[in-house]
């Protein structure tokens, strides 16, 4: 009897237990930079799907969107916009004044936030990547920069915080010829130059899988390479069925899904995402199609997702392992 009055009171406390922290919320949403706006899609978007939300207009300032980083840890949205990075509230809406701006680098073309030691990287028209405290704002010196990324602008940042190391793609536009060269994370200035990982054709997304060991990167090509840590070509999603014709921002999701921008270049079609099994070898179809009948959309460079692989592009951090939700 008194065995089965204690089993009774622990069912009891882990009831009381389940009532006080509720189920985690199933939100989820994809953004996508494009253009003079930011575009924010549900995370079941399909075909013909239109945006739920656009942060857009002269207030918000965003003009010539290059790249995006989510942080979902402090629920905010950073994007590259020219001659400025600028920072949103990530459920922003409409005409929104940034939180922070941050300007000081020429032209902004790639973005990484680093939650974990609370730091942000900014690759330049120039080759070069200045690092700020995340809280920066106005036009701060920054706490170290770092040289070379194949002699173009730096399109794509990572940081992986498993091995210290931060990939930068890098892209000279004259000759569609790029590189994605590997740091030290805590390098400064011309130190803590690993090597070259691999010459790519335009390419313009970069994601790294630090548990499983795999680079991901997008060309102008129509195709998604991934390799190992080496730089050695494991497998390629690619081919007339992937419809992918200029692939761009590259965003992993926890589920295994592998999310690619793509453009068209194209006065009557939609820039569109797609998403691929992150196994996937050869040109099977989409599983995501998202923005085909939604308004035009041009020029779609950078992708986000709050269900990105350990929080969002960009970070390798442990306070947003199984963050599904803003809180």
């Amino acid at each position: 009897m008194g065995r089965t009055t204690k089993s009774f009171r622990l069912l009891s406390a882990l009831g009381a237990i389940l009532l006080v922290f509720p189920a985690a919320s199933t939100f989820g949403e994809i953004f996508a930079c494009t253009g003079d706006s930011i575009r924010v899609f549900a995370d079941d978007a399909g075909l013909g799907s239109t945006p739920t939300r656009t942060i857009t207009g002269p207030t918000s300032g965003i003009a010539g969107c290059y790249a995006i980083a989510l942080d979902n840890l402090h629920s905010e949205l950073w994007v590259t916009t020219q001659t400025t990075v600028r920072v949103f509230a990530a459920r922003g809406t409409g005409d929104v004044a940034p939180l922070r701006t941050i300007t000081g680098f020429g032209i902004a073309t790639g973005i990484a936030v680093d939650v974990e030691a609370d730091e942000v990287y900014v690759g330049t028209g120039s080759a070069l990547i200045a690092v700020y405290p995340r809280t920066a704002s106005g036009s701060p010196a920054p706490l170290r920069t770092l040289h070379g990324s194949g002699g173009g602008a730096v399109v794509g940042l990572f940081v992986d915080r498993v091995k210290d190391r931060l990939y930068v793609e890098g892209y000279r536009g004259d000759d569609s010829i790029g590189s994605v060269v590997v740091f030290n994370r805590l390098a400064d200035g011309d130190e803590g130059f690993l090597g070259l990982f691999g010459n790519f054709p335009a390419p313009f997304g970069l994601v790294v899988d630090a548990y499983g060991n795999e680079v991901f990167v997008s060309t102008g090509l129509g195709s998604i390479g991934v390799y190992d840590r080496n730089g050695n070509a494991l497998r390629t999603i690619g081919g007339s069925s992937t419809l992918l014709t200029q692939s761009a921002g590259l965003t992993l999701l926890q589920d295994g899904t592998i999310l690619a921008g793509n453009q068209y270049g194209s006065a009557t079609t939609p820039d569109a995402i797609f998403g691929y099994p992150r196994t996937q070898n050869g040109g099977d179809a989409p599983t995501i199609r998202i923005n085909f009948a939604a308004p035009p959309q041009r020029v779609l460079w950078g992708v986000a997702s709050t269900r990105a692989f350990e929080c969002s592009e960009g970070h390798t951090t442990s306070y947003c392992l199984f963050r599904s939700s803003f809180e």
